[in-house]
């Protein structure tokens, strides 16, 4: 499908959504603040229009982000108990939204479930090259979060009376997180004029800030500075800053989910660094991050040498055929072929 037929199929659907109809909405594996927050401020712009929806993760949500509205009704399909719930719902629902990803094998456990269920799909999302497993799509890429797509299409709706300032809540945090706190490439003037709305709606942003960055446990905080300490190395030659956590370091510190979030991005912060890579052995493989300063592009490595792909600057990866150690040898192996590309960005 073409990007228009992403943007214009999702038209029709306003006018089908009806008071009484059942509605899933699912995120993410390892969902972060742009998933919970913009699968949130979903359920209560359904809900206000008379629909019984319920929220599913595949993975557990992050402490930070529990106080979002409506986050202690989430249901988490890692839990026994939860999961046993999901199933029916799934298959009696009228509608499933799978919101902030482009790719249905991003739900890991609960993607045959979703995929297999009988209502339509409908993909919000700003990822690069969607796949094709949705019914109606919004999708565009230039969005800095899918937080800013949910108050566009609500707004396009006609609805944006119904945005409150618990929706507003959820919005600005995924917009937030997922600009970097405005500084990376994808602020743009749009992203801006969103904040402002939410703003004059009555949206407290150091609060919500706060609460997703200033509420880490003091395991967390360890956990930070044992990674900083023991396990960066800087690749002078690429300008790229590597991490690597093992299954050991995150027992070790009773790492919980989104421990590891943002982590990548300390190593631009090192002066110099162009990238930065963070690898992280899970009992599936190794799964990696990536993150870069403009104009070099990761997506495209990502994609290339470890099963993954994303945004430019921004992308995921996985390395499923060996140990850490393996995949930093792999990672040694391939560096040279992007070194003229490196040394341009330097030159810049």
């Amino acid at each position: 499908m073409a990007i228009s037929e992403f943007m214009s199929s999702i038209s029709t659907l306003k006018s089908l959504l009806a008071p009484g109809q059942k509605a899933i909405i699912t995120t993410h594996f390892n969902p972060d603040s742009d998933a919970i927050g913009s699968s949130l401020a979903w359920f209560h712009y359904l809900v206000k229009k008379g629909l019984e929806v319920t929220v599913v993760v595949p993975s557990a949500v992050s402490q930070n982000l529990s106080w979002m509205p409506g986050a202690e009704d989430i249901l988490n399909f890692e839990n026994p108990m939860h999961k046993l719930q999901v199933e029916p719902l799934v298959h009696a629902a009228d509608w499933i939204f799978c919101l902030d990803f482009s790719g249905i094998q991003r739900l890991h456990s609960l993607s045959p479930v979703i995929k297999h269920a009988r209502a339509p799909k409908i993909v919000i999302d700003h990822h690069l090259d969607p796949e094709d497993f949705g019914t109606y799509y919004y999708h565009r890429t230039i969005a800095a979060s899918t937080c800013e797509l949910i108050f566009d299409l609500i707004q396009e709706w006609g609805d944006e009376d119904l945005i409150d300032v618990a929706m507003g809540q959820c919005l600005y945090s995924g917009i937030m997180t997922d600009t970097g706190s405005f500084r990376h490439p994808n602020t743009t003037a749009h992203v801006h004029e969103v904040v402002a709305q939410l703003i004059r709606l009555g949206v407290n942003t150091n609060q919500v800030h706060r609460r997703i960055f200033d509420s880490a446990t003091i395991d967390r905080l360890k956990f930070l500075g044992h990674v900083l300490a023991n396990r960066l190395e800087y690749l002078p030659d690429y300008h790229l800053a590597l991490m690597w956590i093992s299954q050991e370091d995150l027992v070790q510190f009773n790492s919980q989910a989104g421990d590891t979030e943002g982590v990548v991005n300390y190593g631009l912060q090192l002066e110099g660094a162009v990238w930065s890579i963070l690898m992280i052995e899970r009992p599936d493989g190794i799964k990696l991050s990536f993150r870069s300063i403009e104009p070099f592009a990761v997506n495209g490595f990502a994609a290339r040498y470890f099963e993954g792909g994303g945004h430019k600057n921004a992308s995921g990866g996985r390395f499923s055929g060996g140990t850490l150690k393996q995949a930093r040898e792999k990672l040694q192996e391939v560096l040279p072929l992007y070194l003229s590309e490196i040394k341009q960005v330097k030159n810049l």
